[in-house]
């Protein structure tokens, strides 16, 4: 097994749609990200869970299918309903 390699399987985006449109287009499978920063990264399928430790998957993307699958984003900010 290959070790994950950043620079050629994450690139950042400002958006969740930007994301998604970019990995379509290209033919793509793969996870979308949402960072702490608030963008966004697209990643290849090889990703290894918690490369990225500030990273939720938010959608998995498959482009050969035209499937999409959204995910839960889990709000890790107690004080929202307090």
């Amino acid at each position: 097994m290959s070790e994950f390699n950043y620079t050629k399987c994450a690139k950042p985006f400002l958006s969740q749609d930007q994301a998604r449109e970019f990995m379509v287009s290209k033919n793509f499978d793969g996870t979308i990200l949402a960072r702490s920063d608030g963008t966004f990264t697209a990643v290849c399928p090889t990703y290894p869970e918690g490369y990225y430790p500030d990273a939720t998957a938010v959608e998995r993307v498959n482009a050969s299918d035209s499937h999409r699958v959204a995910l839960p984003v889990i709000q890790s900010d107690s004080s929202c309903c307090s």
